[in-house]
């Protein structure tokens, strides 16, 4: 893995960190597959099901206006937890993006809706984003708190998603909570990577 790749895919995922697009997710994508190896194959699971997500977000919010769509991905920012931060932490730097998230997640699922028919349909979009959510939240769980009973990875899951399931949660919220849960996943797929952790791919898997 050469400098300018390492370069390349710090500066595409601190652009999807701050204001996320399709684009940047397309681009981070070919950066991923040039790398190649065990650890880029699951940052590109997390970045398709992300662009899923964006690209479903968008369509359900064509139809208002376009300053709704914009607070939803103003809320999931983490512009105050840019990329050049995280990698200057000598521990651990999720677990400052992680508790950023909480106190966003906490914000939004304080936000009630009036019931809308158009949020109804999008409601089976949310169960889908949550169900992949939850199995990327729980192995990172894993990962990063091995000590953590099961049970007790249960519960903080369930909590964490427990806004994008409830009904009676305003829909650009929902929006701001499930990118901000990508942003983080996503994050958390890559660090290895840039950190230079990760099991390095052989010729073969490149040429693959």
């Amino acid at each position: 893995m050469t400098d300018t790749m390492v370069a390349n895919l710090s500066l595409t995922l601190e652009h999807i960190l701050t204001a996320p697009t399709p684009h940047d997710l397309w681009q981070i994508q070919k950066e991923l597959l040039a790398l190649g190896g065990e650890a880029a194959g699951q940052a590109r699971q997390v970045t398709r099901a992300f662009y899923s997500c964006l690209r479903n977000l968008h369509s359900k919010t064509a139809s208002r206006s376009a300053s709704r769509w914009g607070a939803a991905l103003g809320t999931a920012a983490v512009s105050s937890v840019g990329l050049q931060e995280m990698l200057a932490e000598q521990e651990d730097p999720l677990r400052r993006l992680l508790a950023s998230g909480v106190t966003a997640m906490l914000e939004v699922g304080a936000a009630v809706k009036n019931a809308q028919a158009w949020e109804v349909e999008a409601a089976l979009m949310y169960d889908d984003m949550a169900w992949y959510l939850y199995g990327e939240l729980w192995d990172l769980s894993r990962a990063l708190r091995p000590e953590l009973p099961s049970p007790e990875r249960q519960t903080l899951i369930d909590l964490l998603l427990k806004p994008v399931l409830d009904p009676e949660v305003a829909d650009t919220a929902k929006a701001a909570l499930l990118i901000r849960l990508f942003q983080v996943a996503l994050a958390a797929r890559v660090w290895p990577i840039l950190k230079g952790t990760a099991p390095q791919a052989q010729d073969s898997d490149r040429a693959a």
